[in-house]
């Protein structure tokens, strides 16, 4: 099927019908392709918890590239189900392009840096222990903001596409969803980037939540950089849920919805700086 025949699917659809993956793997064989990759690389790595008995923090070495193999899961079947809507001639635009062919080359960049820190049993993000660590580090952040920008031309391709089928309910908020994750990841990663470390204040060494790792003793500004991250996922599914009760006249509820979100995200960064747990055990 081509892209274009993405015009005949109505986007409520895609929750409550059973066959919405094999709908996405025939309008973005690629991008769901790759987020399945991802995501059975994940599974993969719990073997290696299992053998490996090496942590960091109280979690073992590859918790944290299976976090980022489930994120990325999310990522390219989001962006699959953006780029699905859109015209054949629209994929041949230059932001298309990227989105098809650069972010995947940065993904695969980054899980190779990740992966290569925990064989290394080094720790990835905040090591500046050595040039070359500092170097990788630094491109891997660069990596991450191209990452972010692919869900931000997403969401411009879906705002332009006039002609696609989408109730306008879930335009707005595919579009709301890609503008928030995309300020959000530059605002919050940045800060949480260019610092020492995630933790403030808190039992040093503490587990935390399982998997997230969240600090269940002191704040911790990955908090909020997760939340802006997914934004592009939770407003889409508040667009969804419209989008099946209404005839598209209910757009200030996403504006509302919108609001509300930024407004958390940024609650649970000032909550986390003044060395609160966003969940206290």
């Amino acid at each position: 099927m081509m892209p274009s025949t993405a015009h005949a699917m109505p986007a409520p659809v895609f929750l409550r019908d059973e066959g919405w993956y094999a709908r996405l793997r025939r309008l973005q064989p690629k991008l769901t392709t790759l987020g399945t990759v991802m995501g059975l690389m994940a599974l993969l790595l719990l073997l290696a918890v299992l053998i490996d008995p090496r942590s960091i923090d109280g979690h073992s070495f590859w918790v944290k590239p299976i976090k980022f193999f489930l994120s990325l899961t999310a990522y390219f079947w989001t962006l699959a189900w953006f780029l699905g809507y859109l015209s054949a001639s629209t994929l041949r635009t230059l932001a298309a392009r990227y989105v098809l062919h650069v972010t995947p080359v940065l993904a695969i960049l980054e899980m190779a840096w990740l992966i290569g820190m925990a064989l290394a049993g080094q720790p990835s993000h905040f090591n500046r222990s050595t040039p070359w660590a500092a170097a990788l580090y630094s491109a891997a952040g660069i990596g991450a903001v191209g990452l972010t920008l692919g869900i931000l031309l997403a969401g411009v391709l879906v705002a332009r596409e006039k002609t696609a089928a989408i109730p306008a309910t879930l335009r707005l908020a595919m579009v709301l969803g890609a503008v928030l994750t995309f300020i959000g990841t530059l605002v919050f990663a940045g800060a949480l980037g260019g610092g020492s470390g995630h933790s403030v204040g808190g039992v040093a060494g503490h587990p935390g939540l399982p998997l997230l790792g969240w600090s269940t003793t002191g704040g911790d500004l990955r908090v909020a950089h997760f939340w802006a991250t997914h934004a592009v996922q939770a407003l889409p599914l508040v667009g969804v849920l419209l989008a099946r009760r209404s005839d598209g006249g209910q757009r200030w509820v996403v504006w509302l919805a919108a609001v509300a979100y930024a407004a958390f995200t940024v609650m649970t960064y000032y909550q986390a700086r003044a060395g609160v747990p966003f969940i206290g055990l």
